[in-house]
C-alpha cells in the first residue's frame, strides 16, 4: 500500500460518508429503515493540482498505475489537507481508492526559455473501511497437523500481527 504523493491541492471538495441503509415502505405508506453495515462508507474527495511539474504530475500518475487503478486501497499523507488533519474530514480506520483515472490537462507555462508545460490534474478518491482492504503480497501459511484423536491447525503471516489458531477436538471446533 503506497501512500498517495505528498502534493498540497489547489481545491478540495470532501462528500462526507452515507451510512448503508435500506428503506422499504409497507403497504399502509410506512417507512421502515434497515442498517446495512457498522459504519459510513463513500466518502469522497475531490482534489485539484494547479500548474504541476511534469515530475509531480508523474507522481500521481504513477501512483494510480502502482494502486491497479482502483483495485489497491492506500492512505494520504497530511499535506493533501494543508492545515487539516484527517480526523477532520473521517474517522480513522478508513483508506482510499481513485473513482477514475486521474485526469491531466497540459498547459504551456509563460516561461520564455523553450516551450514547457505545466500539468493541471485532478482525482477523485472514495473511502473504504480499512478492515475490509485485501492486502496485496501477503504471506500466509498455513499448517495441520492430525494426531489419532485430534487435529490442529495454526497459520500466521511474516511481518504482520496476525495468528490463527484452529484446534479440532472429537465432536468440537474452535478458532482463535
Amino acid at each position: 500500500m503506497a501512500t498517495f504523493p505528498s502534493l498540497n491541492p489547489a481545491t478540495r471538495i470532501f462528500t462526507p460518508p452515507t451510512d448503508q441503509l435500506q428503506r422499504t415502505r409497507s403497504l399502509s405508506g410506512v417507512y421502515e429503515s434497515v442498517l446495512l453495515g457498522s459504519a459510513p462508507r463513500d466518502a469522497r474527495i475531490e482534489l485539484s493540482f494547479a500548474a504541476l511539474s511534469t515530475a509531480d504530475k508523474d507522481l500521481i500518475v504513477s501512483h494510480y498505475d502502482g494502486q491497479e487503478s482502483d483495485f489497491i486501497a492506500f492512505d494520504l499523507p497530511s499535506a493533501l489537507f494543508s492545515g487539516h488533519t484527517a480526523a477532520n474530514y473521517l474517522t480513522a480506520g478508513y483508506l482510499w481508492r481513485y473513482d477514475a483515472p486521474p485526469e491531466v490537462v497540459d498547459i504551456p507555462s509563460d516561461q520564455s526559455s523553450g516551450c514547457t508545460l505545466v500539468h493541471n490534474v485532478s482525482v477523485t478518491l472514495i473511502s473504504e473501511v480499512a478492515a475490509l482492504m485485501f492486502v496485496v503480497g501477503a504471506d500466509l501459511r498455513l499448517s495441520l497437523s492430525i494426531t489419532p484423536g485430534a487435529a490442529t491447525a495454526s497459520s500466521s503471516a511474516a511481518g504482520a500481527a496476525l495468528t490463527l489458531t484452529l484446534s479440532l477436538d472429537a465432536g468440537l471446533a474452535t478458532a482463535s
